[in-house]
């Protein structure tokens, strides 16, 4: 079964504030929840967990110098 995130959730998830993930969506970077007829915005667990997965494979590798 399909899991539905708020805003919030997303958020905690992603690690963003949602003025930033908000301002990601109007740019097209982060995808859009869905209005439910019963009101509020969701977003799919899987859709969230899929954007986090390609932005973690188009990242760069982190170059840690270990004192």
């Amino acid at each position: 079964m399909a899991k539905l995130l708020s805003m919030k959730a997303v958020s905690e998830r992603v690690g963003y504030s949602e003025s930033k993930l908000y301002a990601m969506i109007r740019e097209g970077e982060f995808p859009p929840g869905r209005k439910l007829a019963t009101g509020g915005v969701r977003w799919l667990e899987s859709d969230v967990d899929e954007w986090i997965m390609h932005a973690y494979e188009q990242a760069p590798e982190a170059r840690l110098r270990l004192a």
